[in-house]
């Protein structure tokens, strides 16, 4: 059962007089006094401005009923018991869910499903179309929730509480990421809604984690028709999602484990080992075709066959193509010349190898098409293949462009955007209009950490980039990766801190991905006045302060983020006054979440701050008194092999720990080993100069070996390093040194690092305090 937690008295309701006078009608179901009633009847009869507000509860007690039709798709019921626990979480009345018909009892009825409104209003099912778009429409005391596609119901329930009440879905999170006021008396003044979307796909890929239900059910509520693999098993195609299928599937065509013995010629040829290796596909293979299609046939089928909206042909994910003479050779176009191959690199031939691709995925495109024509067929438009292929496509193949790699942080086809990317995008558009949409990583997990982020990316170039798609490309739509906000951990952390680092950047893109005509401040104050309430002033300062902020000119741009900004103290005290101002509890709930990330952001993004400490503290003692207020490095971990897999502790603890009297970087390494440290124990520490002419120093320490000392629990060592070698200038963060920590050990052989990160690469910057005197 969720928990909802209210706050704060509700606002006064807009004509209350007229809400209590229909009321009146519902006198059966009621305990309202019979004189009480009739004076707001009176009051009722009085106006003469519009009809009377729609009671679904009053005084607590239901006023209407919801009903559905028998047989209903399961997303209708949804929408249906979905509003039900809403009404009831708001008012405390929980309405009927009924079947077919209604009840004689007075009250209102609220239809949901195609199966009434379509009927009572063929005239917006008809402006609907084939699109997911829905209509809220009110016929006396009959209330019709509906659109074409069953989904639409979740859309026009969601909308139609968003509208009448204060509620905002802000998070997915079912223990506090709902926020809203309790009132006994809930009447609809908003019942008159028809609102189609700009794009046909606008959802979400929703990635590290399959089957997280609550993030399902927070899409489908902020209007989102993608987000299948989060329904999972137990719940697969009851919100009724677009259902796209494939991907990443050369392995679908003819996997290794079966092929690669008997058919070695369906694989890549590896020009460097000089034979063939089951990395990817030889395009060219004699055969490969018709096994492809035949298990691919299959897999659909499978999978559901015409039940499937849209599937992807995609290559597998990588840079790797086969090198084989065929693969390579010159490439017959329809104009009589020919694509030659300029490099066995795919990255240095993009239109070679994009070429070579769409050739081959055309040719299975085309034979599945006839077996399943009312499927959409997409071919990929990433790494290589974004850029546009020599060769034309099928007409009926839509287009999965994925912007990566050398792209600027402008709109996609402004002046400032990198030209190579700009004119993929125009190729693109101009030769298959209405046939490209985007795949983006708005909203994807992060590797190792969740960043602290607003909306400056939606300001400056996401909201550009999306009207661009709808007027300028005539997309078919968008779709993004998002992180599920659940505890289970994921690339070194738990997916919720995505969420607890940033929530208003994914509300805001649900909306603009549906219509991305909307003004997208007026999202965001929409977003900060239901999800922070008392405290929305304050978080849209903050909000507006982290899309303008300021940096040294020599740090890149991959290293910027607000704590290595210049209002990084001014960005904290905001948040505290939130929290101060804050009073509805989700409300404090979402802003302490949000300030408990960002010690652990600053920590991890290289914003480690090296305490400075009068130079009569005994530094090179290890126990001296001093380390205990130093900065001290995260936990070691072993490094995966694989970046987004667990990083496990390692046998054997390892704390390092930093000081600075102003001159000298004092680090203290302690390694437990038990009383008897093994040969073959060390640890290396290597702080690498940012600054120009910067020398990069490494120290290794081992048992034994001076200024190691013993331990009661294995070793230590307090070692040195002069900042002037380091040339680091207390006022240009840029100057400030990153670090590379591992340590060896001895017993068990592993290797560990500070949160696991992979050794030999720069693991954080170490931040000093400002304007520090040597």
């Amino acid at each position: 059962m969720m928990q909802h937690l209210v706050g704060t008295a509700p606002r006064a309701v807009r004509r209350v007089a007229a809400a209590l006078a229909f009321a009146f009608a519902f006198s059966l179901a009621t305990s309202a006094s019979a004189a009480f009633a009739a004076s707001a009847a009176a009051s009722a009869a009085a106006s003469t401005t519009s009809p009377p507000l729609l009671a679904l509860a009053v005084d607590g007690r239901p006023a209407a009923e919801i009903v559905v039709s028998a047989g209903c798709h399961s997303a209708e019921l949804f929408a249906a018991d979905d509003l039900a626990h809403w009404v009831e979480a708001i008012s405390g009345a929980r309405l009927p869910v009924v079947t077919n018909e209604p009840s004689a009892a007075p009250g209102a009825k609220v239809f949901v499903g195609s199966a009434f409104g379509a009927a009572a209003f063929p005239d917006d099912a008809r402006k609907i179309g084939a699109t997911d778009g829905f209509a809220i429409r009110r016929r006396g005391d009959a209330l019709y929730l509906f659109g074409t596609k069953p989904r639409a119901s979740v859309y026009a329930a969601a909308t139609l509480l968003e509208e009448n009440t204060d509620i905002i879905w802000a998070r997915p999170a079912e223990d506090f990421g709902t926020v809203f006021t309790q009132r006994p008396t809930l009447a609809l003044e908003k019942t008159d809604i028809l609102d189609i979307p700009a794009f046909e796909y606008h959802g979400w890929n929703v990635v590290a984690i399959r089957g997280d239900w609550p993030t399902a059910k927070w899409v489908i509520r902020n209007r989102g028709n993608m987000a299948t693999l989060a329904e999972g098993k137990a719940n697969a195609g009851r919100l009724g999602f677009r259902r796209g299928e494939g991907g990443h599937i050369y392995w679908w065509m003819a996997h290794p484990d079966k092929y690669f013995k008997t058919n070695p010629e369906f694989y890549s040829y590896s020009a460097i080992e000089r034979r063939r290796v089951p990395e990817t596909l030889c395009l060219t293979a004699p055969g490969l075709v018709d096994v492809a299609v035949s298990n691919l046939a299959a897999r659909i089928e499978a999978l559901g066959g015409d039940e499937i909206d849209s599937f992807c042909i995609s290559f597998r994910d990588s840079w790797a193509c086969c090198q084989c003479p065929n693969c390579t050779a010159p490439i017959p176009l329809a104009d009589g010349s020919e694509l030659v191959c300029k490099s066995a690199d795919a990255a240095s031939d993009c239109k070679y190898y994009s070429t070579r691709y769409w050739l081959f995925v055309g040719e299975i495109a085309r034979r599945l098409h006839a077996i399943f024509p009312s499927i959409t067929f997409i071919g990929s438009g990433y790494m290589y293949t974004a850029e546009p292929p020599a060769c034309d496509i099928p007409d009926f193949m839509h287009v999965d462009f994925c912007p990566i790699g050398g792209v600027s942080g402008a709109p996609l086809l402004s002046p400032e955007q990198s030209p190579t990317w700009r004119g993929r995008l125009e190729e693109w558009s101009r030769r298959f209009p209405g046939r490209v949409y985007f795949y983006e990583y708005w909203c994807s997990y992060a590797a190792g950490f969740a960043r602290i982020r607003g909306v400056g990316s939606i300001r400056r170039k996401i909201a550009r980039d999306l009207l661009d798609l709808r007027d300028v490309i005539k997309g078919k739509g968008i779709e993004s990766e998002l992180t599920p906000d659940s505890e289970r951990a994921f690339s070194g952390h738990s997916m919720r801190s995505e969420w607890d680092a940033a929530i208003i950047d994914r509300w805001v893109l649900a909306r603009l991905m549906w219509d991305p005509g909307q003004d997208e401040r007026a999202l965001e104050r929409r977003f900060c006045e239901r999800a922070y309430r008392e405290a929305a002033p304050q978080m849209m300062r903050f909000y507006d302060l982290l899309a303008s902020l300021t940096f040294d000119p020599a740090i890149p741009p991959k290293q910027r983020s607000v704590f290595a900004s210049k209002e990084v103290g001014e960005a904290f005290a905001i948040l505290e006054e939130a929290l101060a101002a804050a009073r509805h509890p989700v409300s404090r709930t979402l802003i302490s979440r949000l300030i408990a990330q960002w010690g652990v952001a600053k920590a991890a993004s290289g914003a480690y701050t090296v305490p400075l400490m009068d130079k009569s503290e005994h530094f090179r003692d290890p126990g001296a008194t001093c380390w205990e207020t130093s900065l001290r490095l995260p936990d070691f971990l072993k490094p995966p092999y694989l970046t987004w897999t667990a990083r496990p502790a390692p046998a054997s603890a390892t704390d390092v720990r930093f000081l600075t009297d102003g001159e000298t970087l004092f680090a203290r390494v302690a390694a437990a080993t038990g009383p008897e440290p093994p040969a073959g124990d060390w640890v290396s520490v290597t702080l690498v100069g940012r600054a120009e002419g910067a020398r990069s120093a490494t120290r290794v320490v081992r048992p034994g070996v001076a200024p190691a000392v013993r331990t009661a629990d294995g070793y230590a060592a307090v070692l040195e390093f002069p900042l002037d070698a380091l040339k680091v200038d207390f006022s240009a963060r840029s100057t400030f040194p990153a670090y590379r920590i591992q340590r060896h050990d001895g017993a068990s052989g592993e290797l560990s690092t500070p949160e696991g990160h992979w050794p030999g690469k720069d693991m954080a910057v170490l931040g000093f305090v400002e304007g520090g005197a040597k």
